[in-house]
């Protein structure tokens, strides 16, 4: 790739792929980087390509837009000579790395990469420096997601882990009914992947402390954690899905044989489930991808 440089190039002249990546920006600050723009100008140059003789934008739309609703003739570019292939590749890198990139978008492009250029999945995670699993995520919206579900992942109504889940329901008008749920009751990861499960999965059974999906309201209920302690006469092996040494069993027997202390043991270890569970979705948070 030869040297960049910067110039002033007509607005009328720059090109804009139809698949590409946009960083998310609200009203607000929309409102700010003109009124910026208006009395300063553009300080920060848009980064094109050019292809084929072609100017084509990787990154700078919101402020292109912005120039042309302000009648600019030209705005200060930075630019590189690249293949339509690195173009793409550069688009989706820059803005990631910004932070505020659009997911639906890179979805979108991951997409193009594999099924046009003809990218594995290994190559793909490799050329965008991303992990393989990260690479099938993206890859599995963009397949299957329906229009609906791609636009609140774009607007951040729901996750890149829900959108996953919920793309994997091949029944598009199911998708969406159970996404608006998602969106209603604000799913976690987890209650986005029990919906899912429970959608594709005959006879689904949500595992003990897991979620369920009620079926007339859509509302997430935490599924009790089941134990054969209470009311039984064998010998326990399991207290809340905590193993027991046998040589304590008779110790165990004897504690629950009250059903009172049983249900206060078993509702106790249901809330410290709970406030772990909620821990850890406070670690995801701190994390920059969040499954």
């Amino acid at each position: 790739m030869q040297s960049s440089n910067i110039v002033q190039l007509e607005i009328d002249k720059i090109l804009i792929p139809e698949e590409r990546v946009t960083s998310v920006l609200d009203a607000e600050l929309l409102e700010e980087l003109e009124a910026s723009i208006k009395e300063k100008g553009i300080l920060q140059p848009l980064l094109v390509a050019l292809v084929d003789n072609k100017y084509v934008l990787i990154d700078g739309l919101h402020r292109l837009y912005i120039a042309k609703k302000l009648k600019m003739n030209s705005v200060p570019c930075i630019v590189k000579p690249m293949t339509e292939e690195e173009l793409i590749i550069t688009n989706l890198i820059v803005n990631r790395q910004r932070g505020r990139s659009n997911p639906a978008d890179e979805a979108r492009v991951i997409k193009l990469l594999i099924d046009e250029y003809k990218y594995s999945v290994k190559a793909a995670a490799e050329k965008l420096n991303v992990s393989v699993s990260t690479v099938e995520k993206y890859y599995q919206i963009a397949k299957n997601a329906t229009d609906r579900l791609m636009e609140a992942l774009k607007y951040g109504s729901i996750s890149v882990g829900c959108a996953y889940y919920l793309s994997m329901i091949e029944d598009k008008n199911l998708q969406n009914q159970i996404l608006e749920y998602a969106i209603r009751w604000s799913y976690s990861v987890d209650q986005c992947k029990a919906a899912a499960l429970s959608a594709t999965v005959p006879q689904y059974t949500p595992p003990p402390g897991g979620w369920a999906i009620d079926t007339s309201s859509g509302a997430p209920v935490r599924v009790k954690m089941r134990t054969a302690l209470c009311n039984i006469d064998e010998d326990p092996a399991y207290i809340v899905n905590i193993p027991i040494p046998q040589r304590y069993a008779d110790a165990v027997r004897l504690i629950l044989s009250d059903v009172e202390i049983c249900k206060t043991i078993i509702e106790s270890s249901e809330e410290a489930v709970q406030e772990t569970g909620k821990e850890k979705k406070e670690e995801r948070k701190e994390s920059f991808w969040e499954w």
